[in-house]
C-alpha cells in the first residue's frame, strides 16, 4: 500500500469559462455541453464520497484499507498534475478541468484519510496493490506519470502543455479506473465498493472528454496502455 498523504486545493473558486488567446489556426470554442456533462459527473462522484464517508463501516477488508491507501497516493499526483496546469496552462475549458480534479480529488483524500484514521490503519510507504494480488513500488502503479515526465510537464508551455497534459492525465485517469474497478469488486465494505464504482464512473468520463479536448485542438486521439 502507498504511502498516506493529504492535498489541498490552492484556489477556492473554480477559472471562468472564457476564451483563452488563441493561437494561428487553433479555435478554442469551450465544448459546453461536454463540460457539463463532466462537471455533472464530477458533482455525482463528489457527493457520494461525501455520502458513503458518513456511512462507513468500522469493520475493513485488506482490499478496503488497499484501495483507500493506494487511491490517496494516486490522487496525489493528480493534484499536482492539476497544479502545474493551473500555473501554466491557457487553454479555457483545460484549466477549468484541472480546478475540478484539485477539488475533487482533494475531497476523496480527505474522506479517505478519515476512514483510514478511524480504522487505525496507517497505511504502507514501501508497497501498493499488494491487496490487488499484484504488489509494486508506490511510484509503478498503473496511470503514475515517472519523475522525468512531472519535470518535463512542469517546463511545458502552450500547445505542448496542452498535449502533455492531457495525455498524461488520461493514462493516470486509465490507472485509476483498473484500481478502483477491482475495489469495486474485492472491498468487503458495500461504501467502498460503491465510492469505487462512482470513481471509476467519473475517470472514465473524463477521459472521453479529454480525448474530446485534444480533437478540437488537433491532437491525436490518445489511448492508454490499460
Amino acid at each position: 500500500m502507498a504511502s498516506t498523504v493529504t492535498g489541498r486545493v490552492d484556489d477556492g473558486a473554480p477559472p471562468p469559462l472564457r476564451r483563452a488567446p488563441a493561437r494561428d489556426g487553433d479555435d478554442r470554442s469551450p465544448r459546453l455541453l461536454p463540460v457539463a456533462v463532466l462537471l455533472l459527473a464530477v458533482a455525482f462522484t463528489s457527493s457520494a464520497a461525501t455520502f458513503w464517508w458518513s456511512e462507513r463501516s468500522s469493520d475493513p477488508g485488506a482490499a478496503d484499507i488497499g484501495f483507500y491507501d493506494d487511491m490517496t497516493a494516486h490522487h496525489v499526483q493528480a493534484l499536482e498534475m492539476a497544479r502545474i496546469y493551473l500555473r501554466g496552462g491557457d487553454d479555457a475549458v483545460l484549466q477549468h478541468i484541472a480546478w475540478e480534479i484539485a477539488f475533487t480529488q482533494s475531497g476523496d483524500i480527505r474522506m479517505m484519510q478519515q476512514a483510514l484514521t478511524d480504522w487505525g490503519e496507517p497505511g504502507s510507504a514501501d508497497v501498493a496493490m499488494d491487496w490487488m494480488g499484484m504488489p509494486v513500488a508506490p511510484d509503478a502503479q498503473p496511470g503514475m506519470a515517472a519523475e522525468n515526465e512531472m519535470a518535463e510537464l512542469e517546463r511545458a508551455r502552450g500547445r505542448d502543455l496542452d498535449d502533455l497534459f492531457t495525455r498524461l492525465m488520461i493514462d493516470h485517469h486509465a490507472g485509476g479506473v483498473h484500481m478502483a474497478s477491482a475495489a469495486a469488486d474485492m472491498a468487503r465494505l458495500g461504501e467502498v465498493r460503491t465510492l469505487a464504482r462512482a470513481m471509476a464512473a467519473g475517470q472514465r468520463a473524463e477521459i472521453g472528454e479529454l480525448n474530446s479536448i485534444r480533437q478540437r485542438l488537433g491532437l491525436p486521439r490518445h489511448e492508454p496502455a490499460l
